[in-house]
């Protein structure tokens, strides 16, 4: 039988303790947190109940969760696997796409997030963000989770089931006017201008030409240019391998040609001997590290004129694939130009074909 102890120090009342014998043979004292002697007496023999059928007199108290935004502070700097190409660069998208929910969800625990908080945070990113964007932050909000209960530190993944917002499958793309007057503006801005102007200028010429992505455009060396060939290597995103993983090759075209060759001249020296490198504000010439940097282009197609896109390098991408294809380009051609390693991605220009549906839906005879 238990005891029920008053405990008092230094005349002050501490509160009520049950001492008894658990169930591995020890005798032990735990406070009981309750006001009265009487229900004290109700915790311990409760207490004793559990002793009796051989599990644990007063369990220990189960660890509080972490909250949303420690967990997500966790992630960003322990999750890793294999098929990540570059860690650095994974994390840092992960962190921009996840710090746009810490003001709805950071302070929160994280088994006190349901489909309620779910709900907020998914109304929040809408206001101010676009579908796309929004959809990314909950798809990293979903892996981090997982991550979370594959390492024991929450119980499940609320966002295991979410439904991500539908986003238009359009690219935004400048007309063949707002192109002409981009690239003549640039020609006259890089005659007169500075050496980063001319840089520009040739990295216009070439994006709209080719399509490449930014970090293809702007991580291209020398070295993956013959200009005597009209050969062009794209082995390269920034410092990392490119999207797909592999290089692809392309034709340079004719319109290029000079101009490259005109830039090579003057193209200032860097250690990875880039194509396109940018000046620090120390003055020094080298290749761009991240994806944030805008090389003067904002500038220059306002200048020109041009309508405002969202992701001014990627336009220029979007604005190659959608005028080859409305110039009767073949969509499976255009997956291997791009370098998309699924065709789903070239399929969002199937649209802007000449009679796409119509040719096709003329095929059968009988």
């Amino acid at each position: 039988m238990g005891d029920i102890i008053r405990l008092v120090r230094r005349g002050r009342f501490i509160g009520y303790y049950v001492r008894y014998k658990d169930s591995d043979g020890r005798r032990k004292m735990r406070a009981s947190h309750q006001p009265t002697r009487e229900l004290a007496r109700r915790y311990l023999l409760e207490v004793e109940g559990r002793v009796a059928r051989g599990a644990i007199g007063i369990p220990a108290p189960a660890a509080q969760r972490p909250t949303a935004g420690t967990l997500i502070e966790r992630f960003l700097g322990e999750y890793t696997r294999p098929g990540i190409k570059d860690l650095a660069k994974y994390r840092q998208r992960a962190g921009v796409a996840l710090r746009r929910v810490l003001p709805v969800l950071g302070a929160l625990r994280s088994d006190a997030i349901g489909g309620a908080e779910i709900g907020r945070l998914r109304a929040a990113l809408q206001r101010k963000w676009a579908p796309g964007t929004v959809g990314l932050s909950l798809t990293y909000c979903k892996i981090v989770f997982g991550w979370a209960v594959r390492q024991g530190l929450v119980g499940n993944n609320p966002f295991g089931r979410i439904e991500l917002p539908r986003r238009s499958p359009a690219a935004s793309f400048w007309s063949a006017e707002e192109v002409r007057s981009l690239l003549a503006t640039a020609d006259r801005l890089g005659a007169a201008g500075p050496v980063a102007s001319r840089a520009l200028r040739a990295a216009v010429h070439l994006a709209v030409r080719t399509g490449l992505r930014k970090g293809e455009l702007l991580g291209l060396r020398w070295t993956d240019v013959e200009l005597s060939s009209g050969r062009l290597t794209i082995a390269r995103s920034f410092a990392a391998t490119p999207k797909s993983g592999r290089p692809r090759h392309l034709r340079l075209p004719a319109e290029v040609v000079p101009i490259l060759a005109e830039w090579q001249k003057e193209c200032p020296k860097t250690r990875e001997a880039v194509v396109f490198p940018l000046r620090s504000r120390s003055g020094v010439w080298g290749m761009a590290r991240t994806a944030a940097c805008m090389a003067g282009l904002p500038r220059l197609l306002s200048a020109a004129g041009c309508r405002p896109l969202g992701h001014p390098f990627h336009a220029l991408r979007h604005t190659f694939a959608s005028h080859y294809i409305m110039q009767g380009g073949s969509l499976a051609v255009l997956q291997q130009i791009l370098g998309h390693s699924d065709v789903k991605h070239t399929l969002i220009y199937a649209h802007l074909a000449p009679d796409f549906l119509n040719a096709e839906m003329s095929r059968i005879k009988f």
